[in-house]
Order: C-alpha cells, then sequence, then structure tokens
C-alpha cells in the first residue's frame, strides 16, 4: 500500500509467533485499537498463517502479515528484512521469545533504530528454548533498546539477565470500555450450564500445563463433595483438553464442567459467573484475571507473576498458593457463602483496573517509550 509523501506518521512493527487466541496476541490487540494513529502507523507481523485473531486486527485497520514459515526457517530474515525496508520501520516490537531469534537480525540488517520486546512471563529455566537456543535468547535480549516486562514480578524475574537500564514495567492492560460490570443474563448462566441457586465458576485460559486447570477441576470436586452447587467453566483451548475432560470425569464432576473452547467475546461468561478463578502455576499478567476485574467479577487466583499486582488480597479477590486446590477450594467457598462480599470484590476490582490496568495506559506509556528510544538514537548519530 503506498504511502503519502505528507504521511509524517513514524512506522512501528509489531512481531509475534503467531495469532491464535492467547493473552499476548490479546495484547497486541490492544495495541492494535489503542495506539496514537495520528503518530504511529501499526503493522503486525505473524510467523504463522491464520489465527483467530488477524481478522479481528484487521478489523481496526491495522495490515496483519502472516510469513506462513516456522520460526526456526532461515528464510524469515530475508521475508521480515524487506518488510521492515518496504515499511521504512523505525520501532519493530519484538512479543515473547521466539520471534527474536530470527526477527532481530531482519531487524538490525534492516537498520530500524528502536528495537523492543515485551516479555509476557516471568522467567524460568528454559525460557528462550531449550538447553542451546536459551543461551543465545539472553545473548539477543543484550542487542535490544529496552524490553517490557508486563508486571514488577516479570521484571524482578528478568532483572539479573537484562541491563536494567533497558529494563521497563509497563502493566498488562485491558479495555475497559469493551469489558464492562453488568448484571448475569438467566440466558448466559444457562448456557455456561448454571441454573439459578448454583455457584458459577469461570476459568479463561490456554488449556496448558502452567494454567494447573487439573488443580482448579480438583478445588472444584472438593467444593461438590461438600454439597456446594458448583458449576465450571473453562473458556480456552489447548493440547490437554481430553486429559482434563478425562480428570473431570474422573472427579465425578463431568456434568457439572463444561469446556467451551475458545470464545472470542468472553463477556458473557464473565458475566455469567460468580467467581473467576485462576489456577496457574506460573504468570505474568493474566489478561483473564484483568478482565474479569474489569467486568466487576471477584476473583480467586494463585499467589504467582503479577496477580499480586493486580488483585489486593481481600479487597478484590483473593489469593492461594499455587499448586494447592485445597487453598483453592477452600478460598472458594468462602465466597460462596458470602454474596454481599463477591459483590464488594467486584466493585472495588473494576476501580482497580480503570486505575492502573487500563489498556490506554498501556499503550501510552509504550508510545512513550518509543518516542524516547527514537529522540536517543537520532542524538547518536
Amino acid at each position: 500500500m503506498a504511502v503519502s509523501m505528507s504521511d509524517t506518521r513514524t512506522d512501528c512493527i509489531h512481531i509475534i509467533h503467531s495469532l491464535e487466541y492467547g493473552g499476548a496476541q490479546r495484547v497486541v490487540w490492544n495495541y492494535a485499537k489503542f495506539h496514537d494513529r495520528e503518530r504511529y502507523r501499526l503493522g503486525i507481523v505473524s510467523f504463522m498463517a491464520g489465527g483467530g485473531m488477524a481478522g479481528e486486527i484487521e478489523r481496526l485497520g491495522v495490515r496483519v502479515r502472516a510469513l506462513g514459515m516456522h520460526s526456526s526457517d532461515p528464510r524469515v530474515i530475508r521475508r521480515l528484512r524487506r518488510i521492515l525496508a518496504e515499511t521504512g520501520a523505525r520501532i519493530v516490537h519484538f512479543h515473547n521469545p521466539l520471534p527474536l531469534f530470527l526477527g532481530l537480525p531482519a531487524a538490525s540488517l534492516a537498520r530500524v533504530p528502536a528495537r523492543v520486546m515485551t516479555e509476557h512471563s516471568t522467567d524460568f529455566p528454559g525460557r528462550g528454548g531449550g538447553r542451546l537456543a536459551a543461551p543465545l535468547y539472553r545473548r539477543l535480549r543484550r542487542s535490544l533498546d529496552a524490553v517490557i516486562a508486563c508486571s514488577d514480578e516479570v521484571a524482578r524475574s528478568h532483572k539479573r539477565r537484562i541491563d536494567p537500564s533497558r529494563l521497563i514495567t509497563i502493566p498488562n492492560g485491558v479495555d475497559t470500555g469493551y469489558f464492562v460490570p453488568r448484571a448475569p443474563d438467566p440466558a448466559e448462566r444457562s448456557a455456561a450450564g448454571a441454573g439459578t441457586g448454583d455457584f458459577l465458576i469461570a476459568a479463561v485460559g490456554s488449556l496448558t500445563p502452567q494454567k494447573g486447570f487439573d488443580l482448579l477441576i480438583e478445588a472444584v470436586s472438593r467444593l461438590a463433595e461438600r454439597g456446594i452447587p458448583a458449576r465450571l467453566i473453562v473458556a480456552g483451548g489447548g493440547p490437554l483438553r481430553k486429559e482434563l475432560e478425562a480428570r473431570a470425569r474422573a472427579k465425578g464432576i463431568a456434568g457439572s464442567t463444561r469446556f467451551a473452547g475458545w470464545i472470542a467475546d468472553v463477556r458473557g461468561i464473565l458475566a455469567a459467573a460468580d467467581v473467576v478463578a485462576g489456577s496457574s502455576l506460573r504468570e505474568g499478567l493474566p489478561l483473564g484475571v484483568l478482565e474479569a476485574m474489569a467486568c466487576g467479577r471477584p476473583v480467586v487466583t494463585t499467589d504467582v507473576g503479577g496477580n499480586r499486582e493486580a488483585v489486593d488480597d481481600g479487597i478484590t479477590g483473593l489469593l492461594v498458593p499455587p499448586g494447592d486446590p485445597l487453598a483453592l477450594a477452600g478460598a472458594l467457598e468462602r465466597l460462596w457463602n458470602d454474596r454481599e462480599r463477591r459483590a464488594a470484590m467486584g466493585l472495588a476490582g473494576r476501580s482497580r483496573v480503570e486505575e492502573r490496568f487500563s489498556a490506554r495506559r498501556m499503550v501510552r506509556r509504550t508510545e512513550e517509550l518509543y518516542a524516547r528510544l527514537l529522540d536517543r538514537a537520532a542524538t547518536a548519530k
């Protein structure tokens, strides 16, 4: 697409492994929606073709290019270099490790002056790949101009490997105009498998080991043993679906558990829920928690990653130790017994997200970082 000679906007390209539904992808969607269109022209590059979020981003008027190539294919460097050169990109923004391996060399060859990445997870053994890839990943990060941590805890976990002068915390944010509190619709509760007197627990996330959904199933089965009419709905897809369905059957709660798969719009599920639960063993700052709070729902989640920064324990929700289904069940039971407390937590959670975790705030702070990096690059010439 030709660019007008009078168009003085700065081209910024976000690079991500895929645009399948996921937390990092929803963050990219927020950048696409809320970027300053008078100052920046955004483009998105995905290594993998397809992905449910590609169309959603393009409907925002942001071009998506899918390479249709694996992140280890060396031809990616040439393709990416050509895209960056054709767009005249002055900022490249990577999301998570995989795009960095071949994307950073392409950005260097295209002489992109500002190179940034967002770390969406805390550091852990093998972050960035296996025994051989992880050291290379750490070296590549040293060539970046800035690394954005999506929570203070993510920053703390990475700071021993990244120059503190290049590490900045910009918390994840959600669209507070899209995720809003509203009264539950009986039809939505029914569709989620819950009746009037049931205790509906919702969870949002990929069905992968780090999300700990097996522990949530265990917790819900404990509630059922105590006579609590708990119903669980999980919005998300992933490789563990069959295994988790089998676990629900083994625990005797298959009839009260629904795996809804990937849902583009989870607002109906969040509105229908009495509580939104998280059982992750590792996190950065999960959007599912922030979206639930924005919708005015109390949260019960594990004390990992940036969850403590979002959830004010006892005020906007309850935090429990990771890997402890008994503690998770106990926290859920306390809220089952206290409808007024659930309502108060929901109100407090909404206020906290509006103050600290809006997508507009996230994007504005990132664009301020872009401007500083470009000024520094210009001064260094």
